[in-house]
């Protein structure tokens, strides 16, 4: 066996002025953000079905999931993000 290391490289430019952010910071402030609430999604339903009596977990799951579609729905505004509905 070969130790081969796969490398990948990520570019990621950042411009601060004294107004704004780029588009790229925005982007990719709002993907870990969108990243962080998935998983915490993620593990309160699983914490959810180690106890099945635990119903009360049910209410933090349904308010990440609204921050988690007003960010999406942020993303969409921000970066101008189009869907096309072809018939």
């Amino acid at each position: 066996m070969s130790d081969e290391s796969s490398n990948s490289e990520l570019d990621i430019s950042v411009t601060a002025k004294k107004d704004e952010l780029s588009l790229k910071a925005k982007g990719a402030g709002l993907l870990v953000l969108i990243a962080i609430c998935l998983i915490g999604i993620i593990l309160l339903a699983l914490k959810m079905a180690d106890k099945e009596t635990n119903t009360f977990i049910i209410m933090p799951i349904i308010i990440l999931s609204y921050i988690t579609y007003n960010l999406i729905a942020t993303m969409d505004a921000v970066l101008g993000l189009t869907v096309r509905v072809r018939e």
